[in-house]
C-alpha cells in the first residue's frame, strides 16, 4: 500500500550558494525561504528558494572536504541531488516502505523537529529520495532566525520539477507509486504527480538512469542556461550539470 506523501522540494548540489544565487535567485526570481543554514556535523550548508506557484528549490553547499556534498560534487559536478517528500510520521512510513521491499537507509528519528530517511538512487531511477517529517513550518524556521520568508520576485519563473531519464520510465514510475504519487504515461514518457502539489517529476526514456535537469515555465534565463529553448516554453534547464562552472 502506498504511503501518503507531499513533495516539499528538489535539491541541487552547488560549490557555493552565494555564487549560485546569480541564477536561481537573481535571474529566475526565486525568493529566499530562510537564511543559509549550516549543518556542521554533516559538512554542508543549505538554503531554499520558492518560485511562482509555490515549488521550492534547495541549494546544498559543501563546508568540509570530506562531507557528502563535497563527495557528490567531486563525482558528478553541480546537479540535482534529491527530492524531499514530507510524511505525517517518519517511522510508520519507513516500516511500510520496507514492507514494500524498498531499502530505506540513514534513518534518523531522534530529534524533536526533524526526522528523515533516504532511498538510494538505484531504487528511484538514479535520484536520491529523502522521506522526512518536520515539526516546524518554513515560516517558523525563518522566524527562529529572525527573518521573514522572501516572496518570489514579480515575474518569477515557475518551477515545475525535475526531469529524470530511465531506460524504462514505467519501471521507474512503479517506485513513485509506492511513494504516494499518481502516475500517468508509458515508456514514451511518464509524469509523476501529487494532488494539489506544485512540484512534479517527469521521467523520459534514455539509455541510463539519472537526472536531466529542472523544468521551468516562462523562464527568463540567459542563453547559456536555456540552451535552445526560448523563454516562455517549458524548458529543461540544461544538461545534468545544472550550474555551469564559474556561476556557483
Amino acid at each position: 500500500m502506498p504511503i501518503a506523501t507531499v513533495p516539499d522540494h528538489v535539491a541541487v548540489a552547488v560549490p557555493d550558494i552565494e555564487a549560485a544565487a546569480e541564477r536561481w535567485h537573481d535571474q529566475l526570481g526565486g525568493g529566499w525561504v530562510g537564511p543559509r543554514f549550516p549543518v556542521a556535523h554533516a559538512g554542508f550548508a543549505t538554503r531554499q528558494l520558492r518560485y511562482a506557484g509555490g515549488a521550492k528549490l534547495e541549494l546544498l553547499e559543501p563546508t568540509t572536504p570530506d562531507g557528502f556534498a563535497a563527495h557528490f560534487l567531486a563525482r558528478f559536478g553541480a546537479r540535482i541531488h534529491h527530492v524531499t517528500l514530507k510524511v505525517a510520521a517518519l517511522l510508520p512510513a519507513v516500516e511500510r516502505l520496507r514492507a514494500e521491499g524498498l531499502d530505506v537507509v540513514d534513518v534518523f528519528a531522534e530529534g524533536d523537529v526533524w526526522h528523515e530517511g533516504f532511498l538510494r538512487p538505484s531504487q528511484v531511477g538514479g535520484l536520491i529520495v529523502q522521506v522526512a517529517w518536520s515539526g516546524r513550518s518554513d515560516t517558523e524556521w525563518a522566524q527562529l532566525a529572525g527573518l521573514e520568508p522572501e516572496p518570489p520576485a514579480q515575474g518569477a519563473a515557475r518551477l515545475l520539477g525535475p526531469t529524470l531519464m530511465h531506460p524504462s520510465p514505467t519501471t521507474a514510475a512503479d517506485v513513485w507509486r509506492r511513494l504516494g504519487a499518481e502516475v500517468d504515461g508509458d515508456d514514451d514518457g511518464v509524469r509523476v504527480r501529487w494532488p494539489d502539489a506544485p512540484l512534479d517529476v517527469e521521467i523520459v526514456p534514455g539509455a541510463t538512469a539519472g537526472p536531466v535537469g529542472l523544468r521551468f515555465q516562462s523562464v527568463p534565463m540567459s542563453a547559456d542556461a536555456a540552451g535552445d529553448h526560448p523563454p516562455g516554453e517549458d524548458a529543461v534547464a540544461g544538461p545534468p550539470v545544472l550550474v555551469p562552472a564559474g556561476r556557483g
